[in-house]
């Protein structure tokens, strides 16, 4: 009689997928700099946002143009990283694709020890990037080009590895400026550093970071990644929205204990970043055009070919975006 009930039991009892459960996706993403683009997927991964849309995701920093390495290999899954790693990519026959845009106008600004007091004194002194390729590179190179000065040939340029190593290039004298986001962009405004020009006054549209995946694994995967870019999307109003909270992740995440910094970062950075977060065309094709001069191999692709706005369109066509401001 007992097994007869248990097992009636185990018959009635509902089945994981009628009950709607379901089995989390892993996902390891790669983010490739220590700025504000990081303290999204943060923020996501503290709030349960990632759990709420049944993803396991396991966040990893990976510096510079490696991120995109590590997607290549099948490291990870999902990057946090700019465009030009995808035109890159693209253009020896990759299906590397950009599907939303975080961050479309640039958060840096150029800063210089304090000894130089205009630009045309950089002339002949070395100035500090990530790595050859990045953001930080193209941004420096266009704005050296509106000075008039010709990088490499009038101002020396040297690769330090991220951009917290910039400032600490600075500040060893092993460079004497370089291009600078938050939140060590206001630790260097703090420590007397001297802001020589905002970019975006220079540059006002340029894709710099972006949620970056494989066509293969979009189209294997396309539940999750929607998931993934709704979890980034509610993360992203939160760091409008919620002070208190975004300070607590750059302190915990970043590893950021000034409190000055921590508040510039957290008030000026959202300006940066898109309501509707859809790569920036006009960003991207300054980009294009820049790497074109050195890279005649990506003047066969198109901008359209390097991005997916699917999703982002399908999340904005049902009001999605619109119902997270007005939560805020």
């Amino acid at each position: 009689m007992l097994i007869g009930v248990i097992l009636l039991v185990v018959l009635l009892a509902p089945h994981p997928s009628v009950a709607g459960t379901k089995t989390a996706v892993p996902l390891r993403v790669a983010y490739s700099s220590i700025s504000g683009s990081a303290i999204v997927p943060w923020i996501a991964f503290d709030k349960g946002l990632f759990a709420k849309y049944d993803l396991e995701v396991e966040l990893i920093y990976v510096a510079g143009s490696q991120a995109m390495q590590s997607l290549l290999s099948s490291t990870t899954q999902i990057g946090i990283q700019g465009i030009e790693p995808v035109f890159r990519v693209n253009a020896h026959g990759g299906d590397t694709v950009m599907i939303l845009g975080l961050v479309t106008k640039p958060p840096f600004s150029i800063i210089a020890r304090p000894e130089i007091k205009d630009f045309r004194e950089l002339r002949g002194k070395p100035m500090g990037i990530t790595r050859f390729g990045s953001s930080t590179d193209l941004l420096l190179r266009l704005t050296l080009d509106k000075w008039g000065l010709k990088p490499e040939t009038d101002v020396p340029i040297l690769q330090m590895g991220g951009v917290p190593p910039i400032l600490a290039g600075m500040q060893s004298k092993k460079i004497f400026g370089g291009p600078l986001s938050l939140p060590t962009l206001a630790r260097a405004k703090q420590e007397g550093y001297r802001e020589l020009a905002d970019i975006a006054d220079l540059v006002p549209d340029y894709q710099v970071a972006g949620v970056v995946t494989r066509r293969a694994f979009l189209r294997q995967n396309t539940d999750a990644v929607r998931g993934f870019i709704k979890a980034v999307a509610e993360a992203t109003a939160i760091f409008r929205s919620d002070s208190g909270y975004v300070k607590k992740v750059i302190k915990e995440r970043l590893k950021i204990d000034d409190p000055l910094v921590i508040e510039e970062t957290q008030k000026n950075y959202p300006r940066y970043m898109p309501r509707v977060p859809y790569p920036s065309r006009a960003g991207i094709a300054v980009i294009k055009a820049f790497l074109e001069r050195t890279e005649p191999a990506l003047r066969q692709l198109s901008i359209d070919d390097q991005i997916d706005i699917q999703l982002v369109r399908e999340l904005e066509q049902s009001g999605f975006f619109n119902s997270l401001q007005r939560a805020q």
